[in-house]
């Protein structure tokens, strides 16, 4: 991973969301587009327990119009427009609210593309982690090679390992060093916040460190540098060619 270019080790966090309206197969798909070799996106479950592709509990931000996903069935999702108004305006009005299958036929056609799906807590409570991930697991069961599911609750990750997932831990604290629960998870990834980082060099055990949110390309390299492997942002486009820019001009000295 650290010989790979610095460009490739960003994560389209939610897509490309800083142009388009985040976690809908349009900024899914312009991410990729703009080269992401990492994707991450959120799922949760409606009513009638069909996985949707959103970070939100309520729908007012994105679309417009209150509701919860958790209350609502998948056809008076689909009826939504996901075009996050108060962010974009009226420019993405129809944009539909994804669904977990139209997202895994997006990531057929990039086999070489890991997505990091994050099961979020909201609907975990609301159903039960049994539930949320088998409807998870079963909808993914085709592309499990490019998948790696990443979660708040610890619970549900074990349970994922368990039956043979690939898994990343989310938090917002740099994890204590006696973390015997972490310790016995073994995640393969730790997905931290940025402003909880410690000075100095980074490691914690054997996981591979990634970190959100991050907009500046200098930003990025320097935590690259201090031993984070992968950093999420909103900006894919914009990050690539500014880390591809900078990564020229050094190797030309």
């Amino acid at each position: 991973m650290m010989d790979i270019p610095w460009s490739d080790r960003l994560v389209a966090h939610r897509g490309y969301a800083a142009r388009y309206p985040e976690n809908t197969l349009l900024a899914v798909r312009e991410a990729l587009n703009a080269g992401a070799q990492f994707v991450e996106v959120d799922i949760q479950l409606s009513a009638d327990r069909v996985v949707v592709v959103f970070h939100d509990d309520d729908t007012q931000r994105l679309c417009g119009r209150g509701g919860t996903v958790q209350a609502l069935h998948r056809a008076e999702l689909s009826a939504l427009s996901c075009h996050y108004p108060s962010r974009f305006g009226e420019a993405f009005e129809g944009e539909s609210l994804a669904t977990l299958s139209g997202l895994r036929l997006l990531m057929q056609q990039f086999p070489d593309v890991v997505f990091f799906i994050e099961l979020k807590r909201g609907s975990i409570e609301h159903f039960g982690r049994r539930e949320f991930l088998q409807a998870a697991a079963s909808g993914l069961a085709a592309v499990m090679d490019q998948v790696v599911l990443i979660s708040y609750d610890r619970e549900i990750l074990q349970q994922a390992a368990a039956l043979g997932w690939r898994i990343g831990v989310v938090q917002d604290q740099w994890p204590e060093a006696d973390d015997q629960q972490l310790q016995q998870l073994m995640p393969e990834f730790l997905f931290l916040e940025v402003s909880a980082l410690p000075e100095g060099p980074l490691a914690w055990q054997q996981a591979r460190l990634a970190v959100f949110e991050v907009a500046q390309a200098g930003m990025a390299q320097a935590l690259m540098q201090r031993g984070i492997e992968l950093v999420e942002t909103f900006d894919i486009g914009e990050m690539r060619y500014a880390l591809n820019c900078e990564q020229e001009a050094r190797d030309a000295h």
